[in-house]
């Protein structure tokens, strides 16, 4: 027999023998069971459980939440039970949150559920407990503010003149904070102190409560807290003051009361806000921070909640920087008005938050241009600003990322205030403290490959603006900066005298 047809009448059986083999593997229903409960409450610390799958096809999971796990998350087809661990990891929520896993294979899909528990904690910041006296400055930025001192621009020359602001750890030094690890590490310097009033579980009634805060400089301000709440967080505390609180239930029964103290150099500001673009970490009103507290040279003290000065609180791309908590915080802080110093790429012509006074005079560049050319705007920068204080609404005051167009409207109004120029040097630099959207250069990576942090007392606008007004103040009888940004306000802007005494006024006590 020829040794071809010898083989295919050998092999032949065999090809017949694994046909009928794959035909009854497909002829095979697909089933999948899974062995125990099928829908666990999992509390709100997170937790561990188990169940079973047996699938006489591969399987595997669909999870739409990244607070779930399974291990393992698939199977190849066997009769013997497979175990799964199921975790859930704890919750940062208020609420409770469910979802639904999906064991998959074959053309089947049989569910399991899990519903945690939420934290009734979640979100929670440090308590503060009546009697108690705290930092309300971000440590960070008080560091800074208590042990650096800096000359007035005149007193030194320019091999001794420095910034210490990179010694401190907070902002872009290319060093602690780089490319690599500033999306994950920022330690949010700009943002000051949190902390929680809090009450017993067994005390809350059904419906909302609220928090009465207020001060003994006459601030007082009320806040609507969900119902079920077993804490409320309180920020933007005035450092070097006392505060009573009240929280109380709809029906007026008392939850929390008592008082305590605050310590620090600055009143920062935040103001919350969701996400921002990838460039950006975190949203909300960012670099913000009030003019009170700072010493003048004739022994004035600012007063607190007057002017503000910060980043944006609005632009034209979404997301916007403020959610809707934010814009209730604004109001809670007790603004009153909003000047936008943006130019035409950025600048919006309604407030921020409903209710606000508005100016936008359009202004493209700060330093010493904005200074000269911008001249009239600066005048009606200013004339806004006294008007603000003038109808008891107080005034933020900002450009997009409240460094240049910003810092040459602060320098000047801390200037005609009195402040030392040294200080406002100090205060100037704070910028290096919020996100690097605000701080550095650029926040592009490809065309900033080394970003640096310029707003220093040494370049970009404080060493544009500085000068100039020094020059104006060797032009008057004390030579003192308070003197020279004066002259510039009435020779150069055009500024009343009225306006500069009253501003004066309303602003030091």
């Amino acid at each position: 027999m020829n040794k071809r047809f010898l083989t295919l009448f050998l092999i032949l059986p065999l090809l017949v023998c694994c046909n009928d083999k794959d035909n009854k593997k497909q002829d095979i229903d697909p089933m999948i069971t899974i062995t125990g409960e099928t829908e666990f409450s999992i509390k709100a610390e997170g937790g561990t459980a188990t169940f079973t799958v047996t699938s006489n096809v591969d399987w595997n999971s669909e999870i739409d939440v990244d607070w779930v796990a399974l291990s393992p998350a698939s199977g190849v087809a066997s009769d013997k039970p497979v175990t799964v661990t199921l975790t859930c990891f704890q919750t940062p929520k208020l609420k409770k949150r469910t979802t639904d896993i999906a064991i998959t294979g074959g053309g089947l899909r049989k569910f399991i559920s899990v519903i945690q528990s939420g934290d009734p904690m979640a979100g929670a910041a440090e308590e503060i407990k009546s009697g108690a006296t705290v930092l309300a400055t971000n440590p960070l930025v008080e560091k800074f503010l208590t042990e650096v001192t800096y000359k007035d621009w005149p007193e030194e020359d320019n091999s001794t003149r420095a910034t210490r602001i990179f010694d401190y750890y907070g902002g872009f030094d290319g060093v602690n904070l780089t490319w690599d690890n500033w999306g994950t590490e920022w330690p949010d310097g700009d943002i000051p102190c949190h902390y929680s009033i809090r009450w017993k579980q067994e005390d809350i009634e059904s419906g909302v409560m609220n928090l009465h805060l207020e001060d003994k400089l006459g601030w007082k301000g009320d806040q609507e807290i969900e119902a079920g709440s077993l804490y409320v967080n309180i920020k933007n505390l005035v450092p070097n003051d006392n505060y009573t609180y009240r929280v109380t239930a709809k029906s007026g029964k008392v939850l929390a009361e008592g008082n305590f103290s605050t310590t620090g150099h600055l009143h920062q500001v935040y103001f919350l806000g969701d996400p921002q673009k990838p460039n950006v970490k975190g949203g909300g009103g960012r670099n913000a921070r009030d003019f009170g507290g700072w010493k003048t040279l004739d022994g004035k003290t600012i007063k607190y909640r007057k002017v503000y000065r910060g980043g944006r609180l609005n632009e034209k791309w979404t997301p916007y920087p403020l959610n809707a908590q934010g814009e209730k915080e604004v109001l809670f802080e007790g603004l009153g008005a909003e000047l936008d110093l943006r130019g035409n790429d950025d600048v919006m012509f309604e407030p921020a938050v409903a209710g606000l006074d508005h100016c936008a005079p359009v202004i493209e560049q700060g330093g010493v241009t904005m200074l000269k050319n911008d001249a009239a705007k600066t005048k009606q920068c200013f004339e806004f600003v006294v008007n603000s204080v003038r109808n008891n609404k107080p005034i933020y005051f900002h450009c997009s990322l409240g460094r240049d167009r910003t810092g040459t409207l602060f320098i000047l109004l801390m200037g005609v205030l009195g402040v030392r120029e040294g200080d406002i040097a100090k205060e100037y630099e704070l910028t290096y403290f919020a996100p690097v959207g605000y701080s550095v250069s650029s926040s592009d990576k490809k065309s900033n490959k080394i970003p640096t942090f310029h707003n220093t007392r040494l370049a970009w606008v404080y060493s544009d603006v500085t000068p100039y007004f020094w020059e104006f103040a060797q032009q008057t009888t004390g030579k003192t900066f308070k003197e020279g940004v004066e002259k510039y306000l009435l020779e150069v802007a055009g500024v009343s005298q009225q306006d500069i005494d009253d501003f004066r006024t309303m602003m030091l006590e």
